[in-house]
């Protein structure tokens, strides 16, 4: 644990610029004011209706002209969603070269190709759902075909996230031996276990909260959509759900804090961390503000802890034990309700 405590020590001593933190937690503060706008709601439904839906609605609607509408709402989302994750991921790393000086960056094409190709995957990966629909259109399913299509969206997902930047690491594995972050030199379980066993209490107790039951769990959150509605699903079902609810933050650990960090490392060393944050942030948007701030503080550590050690395995374990702690929480909240 002292090991993992000097890498952030390290960090903070050498590392972080106090001017450039406080711009980066104004813009925040800003960007998740202005996606929470009526934070009394217990749903916290506000985002999505006054953020996702209106601004997307603009993008299929206005941007793009003369593209059949089934085409036009693929696009526009993409482009909707280029922008939500654009702005903080720049914004930051604009910031890092104001305050750090490094204005050799604003010259450098290849970081910024690099910045445009990191954007445009997570963009893909967030509006390739109608593409997963669309290829599970022809599908049959004995039982609960919501589930199993609901599945396979989720999996295709991941998919649209991992496989591009596993091919960019194929094409540039200068920048790491093996894919970013999936490497057992540097990693110790116990540090991670004792994160979790330090946060046990505190993630169990927030997921029963009302805040937090109003989104958690995601398995009992949308039966009624996925088995229909009064039926009671067979318990394997929810088991498979939870699995690869759980197996989605191997994607997003496999893109945040690997390929963020691991593959900017050759650009900004560090600098590479915080930028990562600030678009972390931005994926929460929708879920409980609660959640969606921590999860720069969150992220921000991860980003440490996988910078030194380059490894992604303790944030894996973090994120999902997290995860899985929220939904058990939420659920006791559920039943003894």
């Amino acid at each position: 644990m002292k090991k993992f405590l000097g890498y952030i020590k390290t960090f903070i001593q050498e590392e972080l610029s106090l001017g450039y933190l406080l711009f980066l937690m104004g813009f925040l503060a800003v960007a998740i004011y202005w996606a929470y706008p009526d934070t009394h709601y217990t749903e916290y439904r506000a985002f999505r209706m006054d953020g996702i839906l209106r601004m997307g609605q603009w993008f299929r609607d206005v941007l793009p002209f003369g593209i059949r509408p089934e085409k036009a709402n693929n696009l526009g989302m993409f482009v909707y969603h280029m922008f939500l994750y654009g702005i903080p991921f720049l914004t930051a790393y604009m910031g890092y070269i104001l305050f750090q000086k490094r204005f050799d960056l604003l010259k450098n094409g290849r970081f910024w190709l690099l910045c445009l190709f990191a954007i445009s995957v997570f963009a893909f990966r967030q509006s390739s759902g109608p593409l997963a629909d669309t290829i599970t259109e022809g599908w049959t399913f004995d039982q609960f075909p919501n589930f199993w299509r609901k599945l396979f969206r989720d999996l295709f997902r991941m998919a649209a996230a991992m496989v591009p930047v596993t091919i960019y690491w194929l094409w540039d594995r200068k920048s790491a031996e093996t894919p970013y972050g999936f490497t057992v030199k540097n990693f110790n379980l116990k540090p991670y276990f004792l994160m979790l066993l330090i946060m046990l209490p505190f993630v169990v107790g927030f997921g029963l909260t009302d805040h937090f039951g109003a989104y958690y769990p995601r398995g009992l959150k949308n039966l009624d959509y996925y088995f229909g509605y009064g039926v009671d699903p067979p318990q394997v079902n929810l088991l498979i759900y939870e699995l690869v609810y759980g197996l989605d933050f191997v994607s997003i650990e496999y893109f945040f804090r690997g390929f963020l960090v691991i593959a900017f490392i050759r650009f900004v060393g560090p600098g590479a961390i915080l930028p990562m944050a600030s678009f972390y942030v931005f994926i929460h948007f929708g879920k409980p503000m609660v959640e969606t701030i921590s999860s720069f503080f969150g992220g921000s550590l991860l980003g440490i802890l996988a910078f030194y050690s380059r490894s992604i395995w303790g944030g894996i374990i973090v994120h999902m034990g997290i995860a899985w702690l929220m939904e058990l929480g939420a659920y006791i909240g559920k039943v003894s309700n």
